[in-house]
């Protein structure tokens, strides 16, 4: 990650896009690793080839982990926040691809096109 984005940027970036991209109730967000149920920690260990920046929260399909890779050129580039999203949602649904979120209007997300 970028060290002019800031980990809480895209927490925060993460956990608006798991409620209003994907619409998901939010309860209570799981903050600590060894919190997340063993089949998000074994997720999460194998995707980490560096740091990642995650969040986690428990909502009524269960616990829903999300990671983000930041991409600061395409970011400068758009004028938005652009991101590499991962997610995992009970009981098997895993998806990953590239979004971006206008600063303007931080609760609109547009599913993008992988970079060549």
């Amino acid at each position: 990650m970028e060290a002019e984005v800031s980990r809480q940027l895209v927490e925060d970036l993460l956990t608006s896009f798991l409620n209003n991209a994907l619409g998901l109730e939010l309860h209570v967000s799981i903050d600590k690793f060894e919190r997340l149920p063993l089949n998000h920690r074994e997720r999460l260990q194998a995707i980490a080839v560096e740091p990642i920046v995650w969040v986690a929260w428990q909502t009524g399909l269960g616990v829903v982990a999300a990671t983000g890779r930041y991409d600061r050129d395409q970011s400068l580039r758009l004028g938005a926040h652009v991101m590499l999203i991962e997610w995992w949602i009970p009981p098997d649904t895993h998806h990953s691809s590239w979004w971006r979120a206008n600063p303007k209007r931080a609760t609109e997300w547009t599913a993008g096109r992988a970079r060549p």
